[in-house]
């Protein structure tokens, strides 16, 4: 094989002998066994919750097809021009070499021998090529170049049926305009499938692999129905159709019917809901090593991508978005929607549009997760969750002096202000949550301390927070509790959620299930539910916040037609921002309304919202109606649902038993406990040596199993003799998924 690989040589100006002898040694050279294991780019959907699909990626437009949903006429065009005895000859057909050496050293042209075995190689080769320099290396005209294909070739013949070869080589063609493969080409030339294309088609399309660029019909319509009749010709000359096959063929027009699969997010019907998953599979090592790596799996993995959007939802916060701003206003919103105890994020929404230009209203920032925004007054539900833990009465009562100026903690010039400017008088949580009033809070901070409160919103899905670094949330930090700190809308979407479900809190998903090509499903980011407050917490916090829609609250007038509904407004220092979020048991949604610039050199004035111009917005204004609409939409033809009350959760608010975990090794009885909504300590003193227990594994517990003790009770793990007890032990919402 390799001296007549030798043959090859011809179109070059080479002595013979010194070629051959280059031919042998190059084949003998090459390994046995084919390296070509990467697979062909194919496209990659995204879905919706329901299988639906709503955007396309690719780098190449490939839809691979099998043989027997070819068109008959397609392989007879093919094998007609390219190459007639496919299914009679091996690798290398001698034949066709023989005539193009002949043609090649009596005219000043190069001639190719090359059969579909060794085009299809080379066009392998060519599509994983992702460099100028590697693309080289696959075209350059030399020796080793065309040895290494026909070993290959050789390869492939004896591990692959020639059907098999054929078919891989027509989903692999480049059939020119971005069409690859026969599957795209019939889609992209004639709307129509691979199964369906006539004679005629067939030939045109096969007559493109000639030259992609030269006989592109959409380009070059002339020269490509030259090419096409010069394919039905070679049909006719090797007995593959009749003459009168050819003559109706020759005799129709070259007919286009062209159609793209419109790809990317900007083709998509809800642009930043995926731009949202993009970014979270760019930021996820879940999906690739590296950035690179990740684009790779998009662009070339066929894969399949179920999220969690509900077309539903995000219609009724488009359309509650739209109603109140147009997209030319200078006013933005950021609407999230998240179904509580799942973390899966439903909806997500703007009035803006898709696209670069400021002057239409566009932006391809996806502003309902920015975390960018002072969330103000939402953001003291938190504080009063830290209290509750802490074993803080409602029924407790504050003074609410106007100017209030903490006595350990940093104050503005003045002291803290009330909305109203002015004592509101001696307030327990239920009247200072709905008329939102700022002093109050600032007290109930500091009876529960700024740091405990930043690790509360943390625990309950506020990302956001700085926790360290320069700009850390400090013990003297009392603006904390008035929202002082940005967030995004999807957090406090997600951390309101936590209150829905009763204390379970849900990392945001977007993303359910994701398979590629083989259908092998692939990992996926988990929402890692967890308990982090106790359901009395959780009542208790809802409970108050009831209070926002009655007679007097912030929210009055915005509730839910008679469902049970908690919320609450939030105005950020000189109408920066403004905000209304709320949920219910069945979804959480967040409103952001905002001037994207930045608030505070850009403040929420003379806005107009809703046809009318509004001076001095307020979180009722704008925010609390979108949320108002979007809900009532969510919620139609729901079944109502109640919240907990608090004296139920208090009667319910006791952890599962204490779970056995004696003789468990010691990192899974860790995990057991944390899980069943305890703590965890290690008894610094090992259990006396005992040759009947093995080293690593508990030995005794504390309290004993079976015991019911109140959530975040520590329990304390004796291990046996030789184990090693100075570990970390992680806190319960940095556990791996349950499995």
């Amino acid at each position: 094989m390799g001296v007549l690989a030798a043959a090859l040589v011809a179109p070059f100006v080479l002595p013979p002998a010194y070629a051959t002898r280059q031919a042998v040694y190059a084949w003998e050279d090459l390994p046995a066994e084919l390296p070509l294991t990467a697979e062909l780019p194919q496209r990659s959907v995204m879905l919706d919750s329901s299988g639906k699909r709503f955007a396309i990626f690719y780098g190449q437009n490939r839809v691979p097809v099998a043989l027997e949903r070819v068109s008959p006429a397609v392989v007879d065009a093919l094998l007609a021009t390219e190459d007639d005895r496919y299914y009679e000859h091996g690798a290398l057909d001698l034949t066709a070499l023989a005539r193009a050496l002949v043609r090649t050293t009596s005219t000043d042209t190069v001639q190719g021998g090359s059969g579909i075995t060794q085009q299809y190689v080379k066009n392998l080769l060519l599509s994983e090529a992702a460099t100028p320099e590697q693309q080289r290396a696959v075209t350059e005209q030399t020796i080793q170049r065309k040895i290494r294909e026909l070993r290959y070739a050789a390869a492939l013949e004896e591990t692959l049926t020639k059907d098999e070869i054929l078919e891989r080589y027509l989903n692999t063609v480049n059939f020119g305009d971005g069409a690859y493969g026969i599957g795209a080409a019939a889609q992209h030339y004639f709307s129509t499938s691979a199964a369906r294309l006539t004679v005629a088609q067939a030939a045109l399309l096969v007559g493109i692999l000639k030259s992609p660029t030269n006989y592109n019909p959409v380009d070059n319509p002339g020269p490509a129905l030259v090419r096409r009749n010069v394919v039905l010709d070679r049909m006719l000359a090797t007995g593959r159709i009749t003459a009168g096959v050819h003559e109706a063929a020759r005799a129709e027009d070259v007919a286009l019917d062209l159609s793209d699969p419109q790809r990317g997010c900007g083709a998509s019907r809800f642009p930043f809901f995926c731009q949202h998953v993009l970014d979270v599979m760019a930021a996820d090592p879940a999906f690739g090593a590296t950035p690179e790596a990740r684009q790779e799996l998009l662009y070339r993995g066929g894969l399949t991508i179920r999220t969690t959007l509900d077309r539903r939802a995000m219609a009724t916060a488009q359309r509650a978005a739209d109603r109140a701003l147009a997209a030319t206003n200078r006013v933005a919103t950021g609407i999230a929607v998240v179904r509580p105890g799942t973390g899966e994020v439903v909806a997500i929404a703007t009035n803006k549009r898709w696209g670069r230009s400021k002057a239409k209203g566009q932006t391809q920032i996806v502003l309902p997760v920015r975390a960018a925004y002072q969330p103000g007054s939402t953001f003291k539900p938190f504080t009063l969750a830290t209290a509750l833990e802490k074993g803080f009465s409602l029924s407790t009562r504050f003074d609410t002096p106007d100017g209030y100026k903490p006595a350990r903690q940093d104050y503005p010039p003045g002291g803290f202000h009330n909305d109203n400017n002015r004592n509101n008088g001696v307030l327990d949580a239920y009247q200072a949550t709905a008329r939102s009033v700022n002093t109050w809070y600032i007290q109930l901070q500091e009876w529960t301390g700024v740091v405990p409160v930043a690790k509360m919103a943390t625990r309950l899905g506020i990302s956001s927070l700085p926790l360290d670094g320069p700009r850390r949330i400090t013990p003297r930090t009392a603006s904390l509790t008035l929202g002082a700190f940005e967030v995004s809308p999807l957090d406090m979407a997600s951390a309101y959620a936590t209150f829905a479900s009763g204390g379970i809190a849900c990392r945001p998903v977007v993303i359910t299930a994701m398979s590629d090509r083989s259908a092998r499903q692939l990992p996926v980011p988990s929402a890692n539910c967890t308990r982090v407050i106790t359901p009395y917490v959780a009542a208790a916090v809802t409970d108050v916040m009831t209070g926002a829609f009655r007679s007097g609250g912030t929210g009055s007038g915005l509730g839910l037609d008679g469902r049970s509904a908690a919320g609450k407004t939030g105005t950020t220092n000189s109408s920066a921002a403004t905000w209304f979020a709320g949920f219910t048991p069945q979804y959480a949604t967040a409103v952001w309304i905002g001037d994207p610039r930045g608030g505070q050199r850009y403040p929420l004035r003379n806005v107009t919202a809703y046809g009318r111009t509004l001076g001095t917005v307020y979180g009722r204004s704008i925010a609390g109606p979108i949320w108002n609409e979007t809900m009532t939409g969510l919620h139609r033809g729901l079944p109502a649902r109640a919240f907990v009350s608090p004296s139920i959760a208090a009667l319910t608010g006791l952890a599962p038993s204490v779970p056995d975990v004696r003789g468990l090794e010691r990192d899974a009885a860790i995990t057991a406990v944390l899980r069943a909504g305890y703590t965890v300590e290690l008894a610094p003193e090992t259990y006396p040596p005992d040759p009947q227990l093995p080293t690593g594994v508990v030995a005794d517990q504390a309290p004993a199993p079976s015991t019911r003790s109140p959530y975040g009770t520590t329990v304390t793990l004796t291990l046996t003799d030789g184990s090693v007890v100075d570990v970390a032990i992680p806190a319960a919402t940095d556990l791996p998924p349950a499995e």
